[in-house]
């Protein structure tokens, strides 16, 4: 029995690093059901419902793994994991400093307690961390990806982005470094590099839905800021043409000043962009113009039909039956 377990967790492991959370965790329920006395297992399960999104079952499996062995930290730093999935980052920073202090010792403890003050806004115990953990691995990618968050909560984007770099000098596809660069970049408000930034992290690791988030929210900020040069270049160019047939040349060589680098910035901004982040911007571009077609086209349905006698106004609209925010 104790044979058939040992594989039955070697398997669900190796499917969890492949990224097969649900067969994992189906292969690991079966497996606990016969012998519901391994941590590692319990462990394992939290793993593989962290890897599928169901945070609460997977803070529930490392609860289990906790009783069965508590001086082992591994259950600690996934309850901290999980806590923080569901929002809750006060409670993660207790349960990573008691991962701490059952292993001290060990890098991976001092960054998930880093991990968790950084979310609960607690810099200082944040930065104390991400310290200890790097004095213990220099070479590991992952604490030099924790330090650059930490900095990054500070607002200190220039030493945030040296911690990523670093981690890439160490491990040139690390997605999560490459996405905290494109983090970096929309809080230095270029959204045209972090998207890129962002694609380069979907090429890196497909199956992570975050970095399509990401991009998503990159393409729409920079969609947004290319509309209003566009606007600007459309109005600077109107006046252009204005003062020039007005001949009034001092007019019309300020408005072409103001042309110029604005047409500049825009054309460097989607020169930035992969081939896929212009097929993005250009298929957000084609859908808002559809909404707003549609809109006014609505509109105008509705302003002739409350012009026609006898007619009655448009309804009003009926509540949803989805919660805010789903």
């Amino acid at each position: 029995m104790a044979n058939v377990l040992a594989g039955d967790l070697s398997r669900a492991s190796v499917m969890i690093d492949l990224g097969r959370y649900g067969e994992a965790a189906s292969l690991l329920s079966s497996a606990l059901a016969a012998s519901p006395g391994s941590s590692r297992g319990w462990c394992l399960l939290s793993r593989a419902h962290l890897g599928s999104g169901n945070a609460p079952a997977a803070a529930a499996a490392a609860a289990r793994a906790s009783a069965l062995d508590p001086a082992d930290d591994w259950p600690y730093r996934l309850v901290s994991t999980s806590l923080l999935s569901m929002g809750q980052p006060t409670e993660a920073v207790s349960a990573a400093q008691e991962a701490r202090k059952r292993a001290p010792h060990l890098w991976r403890s001092h960054v998930c307690l880093a991990q968790a003050a950084t979310a609960d806004g607690e810099h200082e115990l944040a930065a104390q961390a991400a310290a200890a953990a790097l004095a213990l691995a220099p070479d590991v990618a992952d604490v030099h990806v924790t330090a650059g968050k930490a900095a990054l909560a500070r607002g200190q984007l220039d030493e945030a982005r040296r911690w990523q770099e670093s981690a890439l000098a160490i491990e040139p596809t690390h997605s999560g470094a490459i996405n905290e660069l494109g983090r970096i970049s929309l809080g230095s408000r270029d959204a045209a590099t972090a998207a890129a930034h962002f694609l380069h992290a979907a090429r890196t690791s497909p199956g992570a839905g975050v970095f399509g988030r990401n991009t998503e929210l990159a393409i729409s900020r920079l969609a947004i800021r290319l509309t209003a040069r566009a606007i600007l270049i459309a109005l600077s160019a109107a006046c252009l043409i204005a003062a020039a047939a007005a001949a009034n040349l001092p007019l019309a060589i300020a408005f072409g000043l103001l042309l110029i680098p604005l047409a500049a910035r825009t054309a460097r901004d989607i020169h930035r962009l992969p081939p896929q982040g212009r097929r993005h911007l250009i298929r957000l571009f084609r859908a808002r113009s559809a909404q707003a077609g549609h809109r006014i086209q609505t509109a105008a349905t509705r302003g002739i039909a409350a012009l026609i006698p006898g007619r009655t106004t448009a309804s009003k609209p009926q509540a949803g039956n989805e919660a805010p925010g789903s």
